[in-house]
């Protein structure tokens, strides 16, 4: 059991020191102009092992999101059940936003969102990314109480519009530079503004309030 336990705390360290060294070359030469090898070589690691934790480059490019998908799922998965779906969603992109703050990345994952959207093959591998993520939160939510088991249609559209929010908050935030406070507040605006948005679009406008 030792031996175990020190095998995955090892593969963890790994895992970070790769992940970390690549978002710095990526972000200070560029995707094209750093190769596997050169992260390896950065990281004191060997390229046999860096392929063996990720098979592309692209998913080492992507590593630290994937990173930040995994904390994210785990605090949704540690919501009550009893909790509105899209109340831990939010809780839980809060949470893990704010860790950003709070652990210094924030300024690291503002650069990689903004760089992954200048190298076309690195957009497209981190879309199908989010993809598999939200498949991930589907599973995780499609057996609360409140939607009907056997039929995930409910918990998908839940999750692909919290998704659009969020793109659309990480957008805004983007644009302006701000704090992390920031974000979340914008993530809450969007969250809030998605049903009336939907309802106008469909042309069943709300009646206005007295």
């Amino acid at each position: 059991m030792a031996t175990t336990g020190r095998r995955e705390h090892n593969a963890s360290r790994t895992r970070r020191i790769l992940t970390r060294t690549a978002v710095e070359l990526f972000l200070s030469r560029g995707f094209d102009g750093v190769t596997v090898e050169n992260v390896a070589d950065a990281a004191d690691v060997s390229p046999r092992t860096t392929y063996r934790y990720f098979p592309t480059k692209e998913d080492l490019a992507l590593a630290y999101l994937a990173d930040l998908d995994n904390r994210f799922l785990d605090s949704v998965r540690a919501r009550p059940t009893d909790e509105p779906p899209l109340t831990s969603l939010r809780h839980a992109m809060a949470d893990t936003w704010m860790w950003l703050e709070s652990s210094g990345e924030s300024e690291t994952y503002l650069a990689l969102q903004t760089f992954i959207e200048t190298h076309p093959g690195l957009l497209a591998a981190n879309l199908r990314r989010g993809y598999r993520q939200e498949e991930l939160l589907v599973a995780a939510l499609e057996t609360r109480p409140v939607f009907q088991h056997g039929n995930d249609l409910e918990a998908r559209l839940v999750v692909a519009a919290f998704a659009g929010a969020s793109r659309v908050a990480l957008t805004t935030w983007r644009r302006s530079s701000g704090t992390v406070a920031m974000l979340v507040h914008a993530l809450d605006t969007c969250i809030a503004t998605l049903l009336p948005a939907l309802q106008s679009a469909s042309g069943n406008n709300p009646p206005p309030s007295n």
